[in-house]
């Protein structure tokens, strides 16, 4: 594309001069006469030239009012202002308005080409720098919606990038970290960058990405990071892999607890199975009773940890399939309760507290029965010997209030929001080496959660635990209301 060029001077055998010796010796050039200042600024108005050329002394506008014209209206356009000899003010006055060159009379032909020259390929250099910095700034509004960190560090190691993702991950601002050398900015960046897989071009997946913990205000993050070479300086990305590490180490030590859980009760059925099946011992009637309770009452505990597993399993892929009606929750509390008392240990009392006017509940009859067996359970579990289990059931109005009650160890108040997730388990230590799959209070909170209620906790350290489950009330007028016919106003925002 040829360069164009604006001649502006009041002697027209400059005009047709000037424009000859620029055709002749400069190739891709275009150039354009006019006599006058303000001429001049209209043409500036709807073109963008790359070389403005004047005259300094004009009628009516000189050349450093038109110079200065120019400065607001195309800052980035250089200026050669033509100037007599001898006229040093004018010359020192057009230089601190920002003229390019100054071109003196009588005009050396092969200076003015040479200032031409230098001057449009300042202008295509300063065009090349803008169109960079417009990409630039382009690429940083993309990054600025990346879910991903991504930051920049030159070869001096200072971070000249950092986008909004990686504040957020890490909690650095951009004032924080920009313009300052990564090792300092970033913690444990001096152990990181060494083992960083660093590729030669984005298509390069050679070599293993890993993710590395990073302290960050008394916090530990797992971040995952990448980096490219990119000019004279390094992109690096990372990915935030706290959440999902945690969720595997809950799937590996979910496994293992699992593992453990299935085994107990398969070895003793087995156990009590062979005993049963020997020849060379006579097993008398009071053992043979005995050994089959074990069979039948680790069967049973068999079948609950497969079940967790399989309800669990439909929870989280929504099949599992919920049927509220009408209950009475005093006989329904009253089996769980019966049956709790049959298999747990003598020297634990479970007892039922509720007024004999309850209103109906609206809940599914086997998962609320679930519900209940996993409190009473995980109850008297937690419980210590000649201690007590309490259910109640309490009319709320709108709701039907469930607590079940212990006197054990109680919940730590930093652990009692993670004790409904999905694997959690409290330390064993604390627990007393008491089993489970972890899987019993998420499948409660889950199955309440879709039964319109809520599930909450109240709970101190060896002062015991109270976990209370509300459900809507049915409509007194019909306690087998179906699901179409249950008030949303009970719960209008459920957990």
């Amino acid at each position: 594309m040829a360069a164009r060029i604006l001649v502006v001077d009041d002697d027209s055998a400059l005009l047709d001069a000037l424009p000859e010796t620029v055709r002749l010796r400069l190739e891709d050039v275009e150039v354009e006469t006019c006599d006058s200042a303000p001429e001049a600024l209209a043409r500036i108005e709807s073109n963008d030239y790359e070389v403005i050329v004047s005259d300094i002394k004009m009628p009516g506008m000189d050349g450093l009012a038109l110079l200065a014209e120019i400065k607001q209206r195309r800052p980035s356009t250089p200026t050669l202002l033509i100037t007599g000899h001898g006229e040093r003010d004018l010359a020192v006055a057009a230089l601190r308005g920002g003229a390019h060159d100054l071109i003196q009379k009588p005009i050396d032909r092969d200076y003015f080409v040479a200032s031409l020259e230098r001057a449009i390929q300042l202008r295509e250099l300063d065009r090349r720098v803008s169109e960079q910095r417009e990409a630039l700034e382009r690429h940083a509004q993309v990054l600025d919606h990346v879910g991903d960190g991504v930051f920049l560090v030159d070869d001096g190691g200072v971070v000249q990038l950092w986008n909004p993702a990686a504040a957020a991950i890490t909690g650095l601002s951009q004032e924080a970290v920009v313009g300052r050398p990564a090792e300092s900015a970033i913690p444990g960046w001096g152990a990181i960058v060494p083992v960083v897989h660093v590729a030669a071009s984005p298509g390069d997946r050679d070599g293993a990405f890993e993710a590395f913990p990073v302290e960050l205000e008394g916090r530990e993050l797992w971040l995952s990071v990448s980096g490219v070479r990119f000019g004279d300086a390094t992109v690096y990305a990372f990915r935030d892999l706290t959440a999902e590490r945690a969720i595997d180490d809950l799937k590996r030590e979910f496994l293992a607890t699992a593992s453990h859980e299935l085994r107990t009760p398969l070895a003793a059925i087995y156990g009590a199975a062979m005993t049963l099946r020997r020849r060379d011992i006579e097993v008398n009637e009071e053992d043979r009773d005995r050994l089959l309770g074990v069979i039948a009452h680790e069967s049973d505990r068999l079948a609950r940890i497969v079940n967790e597993i399989l309800v669990a399993d439909y929870l989280d892929s929504g099949r599992l399939r919920i049927d509220p009606t009408g209950l009475d929750p005093v006989k329904t509390a009253t089996e769980v309760v019966n049956a709790a008392r049959v298999v747990a240990p003598e020297s634990i009392a479970i007892e039922l507290e509720a007024a004999a006017d309850m209103p109906a509940v609206t809940a599914d009859r086997e998962h609320l029965r679930q519900v209940l067996v996993n409190l009473v359970d995980n109850a008297v579990k937690y419980s210590p010997d000649g201690g007590r289990v309490t259910v109640r059931i309490e009319d709320r109005g709108p709701s039907v209030r469930f607590s079940v009650s212990d006197e054990g160890i109680g919940i730590p108040p930093n652990q009692q929001t993670r004790v409904f997730d999905k694997f959690y388990r409290l330390d064993p230590d604390l627990t007393r080496g008491v089993g489970g799959t972890g899987l019993g209070l998420y499948i409660c909170r889950e199955l309440v959660r879709r039964m319109s209620g809520r599930i909450s906790l109240v709970s101190s350290p060896g002062e015991g635990s109270t976990f209370v489950v509300d459900l809507p009330a049915a409509p007194r007028s019909d306690a087998s209301s179906r699901p179409h016919e249950i008030r949303a106003s009970a719960f209008p925002q459920p957990l």
